[in-house]
């Protein structure tokens, strides 16, 4: 059975993942990680493959987001032309489109969103609307885990700058999403999106590298504040 975990809720989904894979272990099930890192279609085809006394294994393609297009296809191809009883698990750290989902017929698609704060919290972002975006940010963080918060802002910062450098048209967005980036990216100077996303990738490296001398969330909220 092949399941698709995806969406930007990434700290949900991977609880998923990694729950799949505790069960696998737990029924001494043989894991396997497929990654694009050196990603060869061979390896693929090789691990889909069942021998007369091939124990059950659980395939993991992983981060599948990263792999080219071409990739995407081929993996989809082998996993069609393979029918296996192995588990298979596709993971992806965002929405994968209808198109890319549409490459394996038989699935279960398990989609995992946001709360609808968290948007409303995106679209509030202005420097001059400060104190409306910490009140949707402390509401956001009540429901939301502050990685998946971290990931989301970065990402719609990045988008605004996307738009504020005119380049509007390698955005992969509705024309509705782009509309209301458009509109949003002119209470920013670009100088500032670009200040902003400097400390954003500051308070991640503080943070990963055990640096960091207060919360996550804190750190959000004095980003926000300083805006």
């Amino acid at each position: 059975m092949l399941t698709i975990l995806h969406g930007d809720n990434i700290a949900a989904s991977r609880n998923v993942l990694n729950s799949l894979i505790s069960q696998a272990k737990k029924k001494q099930q043989r894991v396997i990680r497929i990654t694009p890192d050196g990603f060869q279609i061979e390896d693929l085809i090789a691990v889909l493959g069942s021998g007369l006394f091939d124990q059950n294994k659980l395939i993991v393609i992983d981060e599948f987001q990263k792999f080219s297009l071409q990739q995407q296809k081929n993996i989809a191809l082998q996993i069609k032309k393979n029918p296996s009883q192995h588990q298979q698990v596709v993971w992806a750290s965002k929405k994968l489109p209808a198109k890319t989902l549409n490459l394996f017929p038989k699935k279960q698609d398990r989609l995992f969103k946001p709360e609808n704060t968290v948007f409303f919290f995106l679209d509030s972002l202005s420097p001059n609307n400060k104190q409306r975006s910490l009140a949707l940010l402390n509401q956001t963080l009540k429901k939301e885990n502050p990685g998946l918060v971290f990931h989301l802002l970065t990402g719609r910062i990045e988008d605004l700058i996307i738009v504020a450098t005119g380049h509007q048209d390698q955005l992969t967005k509705a024309p509705w999403q782009k509309s209301r980036l458009i509109t949003q990216a002119k209470n920013f100077s670009l100088s500032q999106l670009k200040t902003f996303l400097e400390q954003l990738i500051l308070l991640d490296y503080r943070q990963k590298t055990g640096r960091l001398p207060y919360s996550l969330e804190f750190g959000l909220e004095l980003l926000i504040a300083s805006l």
